[in-house]
């Protein structure tokens, strides 16, 4: 059973959004939590453009050099050219290994190098030619070995015409020089041929960061190097986690390094007084640069790129762990920045700022968590993101931030704490809900977060009446009790899935699972009892796992289906979720237009996906906004084909809540006319609609407990006639 290609998406960026008094140029990039940096020519403009990778979300990043009204450059983001480019893990560094003009890709394979030479004619393409690199040492020819947490350094390091690449040793403890003899051996560089030179390379050896022991006799030729430092255990030695950037610091024409360490949050300088062919250190400078040297709570990486245009390379530092480790990592100020005012072969290093691109995107730090809601009761929708939190002066804690819909496709940041959680809470992990959790017919906001207490689901009852701007007490915050088992990365979901007016919970679990939790109480007293944990026979997947839920029309048929998104990055849809098959559901080849292939494909949007579903062009098909696990937000246009339900179907409508304490809803009505009658047949309200798919309610808060008779006709003819139960 295949529902084929019937719901597709495409990227869109016609929403605006302003924080800070600035309209953000490129807000749903997703966020950077650990970016790599180089740049490529992307387009035929003959100008470098910007290549980000992402360690946390292990996603590529595209930016083209574009120029504003006035002739500005500045880094414009355009997903397009990002479905160019294989799947990497790890790291990526682009070198013209072949000196044709054009970027190739070194990246990560398993215990080693793989490299894509660029082919690029027309449109950007890449061709695998290496998978491992290797490289002629010890024993022969072995697959050059690069530590998965490792960035290597690759540059012509011996100044003779082709990349050479070091690489500290798998012990983490020395650097290995790897020499290209493309030149040497062909006369061009076209020829990836490497050769181990010396049992290490520079005459240093270390174990941690500071502790560099110098003029060590590295040899000419490679033999086993005795290790200084041995483990005080007869358990294997672990690489420890090393990142490399070789430049020439002060114009002697020789390589200096800069290098980081997993431990240690600062960056360190190493000057070459060798040769070019054998390069000697003497000494080191733990905190580079001098002024302003790079901080970061662990393991700093360096780049050096152009950054601003001006022809000169600059520095960049950022996170280089796949994680918040001890969530001590600032991650809305994970790009620090360093203006060369020197030149390429002798930099002047100044501090500008710490959260380059990050400050022209939605950037909330990690785990962004959206959801749309009328919260000022305007009549539109406004945006609020939840994240997995920021460290303060209070420690680490979650927020929730509020962009207030502005009209015209345009969302500002008003409050960056909303129901001031951040300042009165310790919570982390917070993704926010809407619904109506104590069936008085108006919405209600909610929550699940993690806490030192564990993980729980708490809602703040809306004590505005309806449609008016949502009035919540932090301190009136009611946690459901009867909700067990849950973790971090859970993700709620509350609907009527059996169709018997209470809202079910549907739980995203961490694990990859989906569990359906029935509730057997009431609308008002919910109880929910766990009956089946691998709902829809989604069971564990730890690797792609972690859907996020949410519920919606996509294609106007009036019959709701499930989207998901999970932790690899890619959303998946079930059509009409409660006709499918509650043990085996069937996902749509949901897809989204791939812009520079021109067709629809299955691309992954980044990591971490959180879901949130608005129909903000009425169009009466709702569009996606998706957290990631990065910060940032991406928006996807939902450009499915809109079915026009017959009359027929329509009467497919939902009553709800029934019974009730006050309003009545009627979703997905036909075009007619809507009579409730008491029980002695007297019409107390009557509403007429226009067309379909309109919410149709009526407040019974003046009148008496007891039974009334809703019916519904169109042209005269009666449709449907149903009891509704006051019970205040």
């Amino acid at each position: 059973m295949s529902y084929g290609q019937e719901f597709t998406f495409k990227f869109d960026n016609s929403l605006k959004i302003i924080q800070n008094g600035q309209t953000l140029v490129n807000p749903f990039v997703g966020g950077l939590n650990a970016p790599q940096f180089s740049t490529c020519k992307l387009d035929n403009d003959g100008v470098e453009d910007l290549v980000v990778f992402d360690r946390t979300a292990n996603k590529v990043y595209t930016f083209l050099a574009s120029k504003d009204n006035t002739g500005k450059y500045f880094w414009q983001y355009s997903p397009q050219y990002e479905n160019a480019f294989p799947l990497i893990q790890n790291w990526i560094l682009l070198r013209d290994y072949n000196r044709d003009g054009k970027k190739d890709i070194f990246t990560y394979t398993s215990s080693g190098i793989k490299v894509y030479q660029n082919l690029s004619t027309t449109n950007l393409s890449f061709k695998l030619v290496a998978d491992p690199v290797y490289s002629t040492g010890y024993s022969g020819k072995l697959n050059l070995y690069v530590s998965s947490s490792d960035i290597p350094s690759i540059t012509d390091v011996d100044n003779d015409g082709d990349d050479d690449i070091v690489v500290f040793d798998p012990s983490g403890n020395f650097a290995s020089f790897h020499k290209n003899y493309s030149i040497e051996n062909y006369k061009n560089a076209n020829v990836l041929e490497f050769k181990r030179v010396g049992d290490c390379w520079g005459g240093f050896l270390k174990e941690h960061y500071e502790d560099m022991v110098f003029n060590q006799p590295c040899g000419e030729n490679p033999q086993p190097l005795q290790n200084p430092f041995p483990s005080k255990s007869s358990a294997k030695v672990l690489h420890s986690g090393n990142s490399m950037l070789m430049l020439d610091l002060n114009g002697d024409g020789l390589k200096d390094v800069l290098y980081g360490h997993v431990t240690q949050n600062r960056v360190a300088s190493m000057i070459n007084t060798g040769t070019n062919n054998q390069a000697k250190f003497n000494s080191g400078n733990y905190n580079y640069p001098d002024v302003y040297p790079v901080n970061f709570p662990v393991f700093p990486a360096i780049y050096y790129e152009d950054l601003d245009f001006d022809g000169v390379k600059d520095l960049i530092a950022s996170p280089n762990g796949p994680d918040n480790a001890l969530q001590t990592v600032d991650y809305q100020n994970s790009v620090w920045f360093y203006k060369n005012k020197g030149k390429d072969d002798k930099p002047d290093f100044s501090f500008i700022q710490k959260n380059l691109l990050q400050n022209t995107m939605v950037d909330v730090g990690e785990n962004a968590a959206p959801v749309f809601a009328d919260i000022d009761g305007d009549g539109d929708q406004d945006l609020l993101v939840g994240n997995a939190g920021n460290r303060g002066d209070a420690g680490y804690r979650a927020s929730i931030y509020l962009f207030e819909n502005k009209g015209n496709n345009t969302f500002e940041l008003t409050n960056s704490d909303f129901l001031g959680i951040n300042k009165n809470l310790q919570l982390f992990d917070v993704k926010p809900f809407v619904t109506d959790m104590n069936a008085d017919g108006i919405e209600d906001f909610g929550f699940i977060s993690n806490s030192f207490t564990g993980v729980n689901i708490r809602y703040f009852p809306n004590k505005a009446p309806k449609e008016k701007a949502f009035d919540l007490k932090l301190s009136e915050g009611v946690i459901l009790p009867q909700v067990q088992f849950l973790s971090n990365g859970d993700f709620p979901l509350f609907f009527d899935l059996n169709k018997d007016g209470l809202n079910d919970l549907i739980i995203g679990k961490a694990s990859g699972r989906l569990e359906y939790h029935k509730n057997t109480g009431t609308a008002k007293n919910p109880n929910y009892i766990l009956e089946n944990e691998e709902f829809g026979g989604i069971d564990f997947n730890y690797v792609a796992g972690g859907n996020s839920l949410a519920i919606a029309d996509l294609n106007g048929d009036g019959k709701e289906e499930l989207i998901t998104g999970n932790r690899s990055g890619y959303l998946k849809v079930y059509k009409n979720i409660t006709e499918q098959n509650q043990k085996k559901f069937v996902a749509d080849s949901t897809n989204i237009f791939d812009d520079f292939n021109g067709k629809n494909a299955s691309i992954q949007i980044g990591g971490g996906l959180n879901v949130a579903i608005a129909d903000l062009n009425n169009d009466k098909i709702p569009d996606v906004m998706i957290g990631t696990n990065t910060g940032g937000l991406k928006w996807l246009k939902n450009t499915s084909k809109f079915i026009i339900t017959a009359n027929e179907e329509s009467i497919n409508f939902t009553i709800f809540p029934n019974p009730t304490n006050r309003y009545v809803y009627i979703k997905n009505p036909i075009v007619g006319d809507y009579d409730l009658f008491d029980i002695t047949g007297r019409r107390i309200f009557a509403q007429k609609n226009s067309q379909t798919n309109q919410e149709i309610s009526f407040d019974l808060s003046t009148q008496n407990d007891g039974i009334y008779i809703l019916k519904i006709s169109a042209d005269g003819i009666l449709k449907k006639t149903e009891k509704i139960i006051l019970k205040k």
